[in-house]
């Protein structure tokens, strides 16, 4: 006797016997009242094998064949400053304002070569590390690799860890996209190039915020201008936060130098 018919004749006979007025439902409705613990994935983690040489070689066909060109016809760029490049140490941070999405395709297209294939992309791990699809996407397309911007320092140490094995590293010290201005960088990437007496590159990107804004897409094509500064040393003994200073002020002093660009 199965256990849900058994249960229907036990409730039958205590009632005893005659019509089943209230029989019990064959399967009963499922209700959700949210969603459960174990829906929240954890992230996926660093894609290394997007910083093989042969996925360079991919990535470099994909960015030049697609993404850069799509980038110019979008955003019509102006580089400033990228001869500065050649002669400064590698591994080096690059450190920009960052206004809009279009941000990295448009900077990493200024880089020149001998840099852009030794440079990795901090990308948020909450957005871009979500799921699978994202991750191996954002890493083939722009070698990006996870960095954490909580509180903790994990997204410091993976980029210490790169930076000494020989690669550049993108950061933005805003941590998120702004409106446009220059302000509120964090002292972490000073710590970083502290810890790793690394140099800083300081980055303005003008106008892509009117592009492709925060929380809004693609909604129209303008001109921006990439602007590179000179390479920027900082002494063991350095405050954290006073590099920081010294470094937002470079990047907003090179977006005035440009202004009219």
């Amino acid at each position: 006797m199965r256990l849900a018919g058994g249960g229907r004749t036990l409730e039958w006979m205590a009632r005893g016997g005659g019509r089943r007025r209230s029989a019990s439902p064959y399967r009963w409705r499922t209700r959700r009242g949210g969603s459960g613990p174990w829906s929240q994935r954890a992230p996926v983690g660093d894609q290394a094998w997007s910083r093989t040489a042969t996925s360079a070689a991919a990535r470099e066909l994909l960015q030049q064949s697609f993404l850069f060109p799509l980038a110019r016809t979008i955003a019509r760029p102006r580089v400033v400053g990228s001869e500065l490049l050649m002669n400064a140490p590698q591994p080096a941070l690059l450190a920009s304002n960052h206004a809009s999405d279009i941000d990295t395709p448009l900077i990493l297209a200024a880089l020149p070569w001998a840099w852009r294939r030794r440079t990795v992309v901090g990308a948020a791990t909450d957005r871009f590390y979500r799921n699978h699809a994202s991750a191996i996407m954002t890493a083939l397309w722009l070698s990006t690799f996870p960095f954490d911007r909580g509180g903790n320092l994990r997204g410091l140490a993976s980029a210490a860890v790169l930076l000494r094995a020989g690669h550049n590293v993108l950061l933005y010290p805003q941590a998120t996209r702004s409106a446009g201005s220059v302000e509120g960088f964090r002292a972490g990437i000073a710590r970083l190039a502290l810890a790793t007496s690394t140099p800083l590159i300081p980055i303005h990107v003008k106008g892509s915020a009117i592009i492709m804004p925060k929380g809004r897409g693609l909604i129209q094509r303008g001109d921006v201008t990439v602007a590179f500064g000179r390479p920027m040393f900082a002494a063991a003994d350095d405050d954290p936060r006073e590099v920081t200073d010294r470094l937002q002020t470079a990047v907003a002093a090179l977006g005035r130098r440009h202004a009219g660009s």
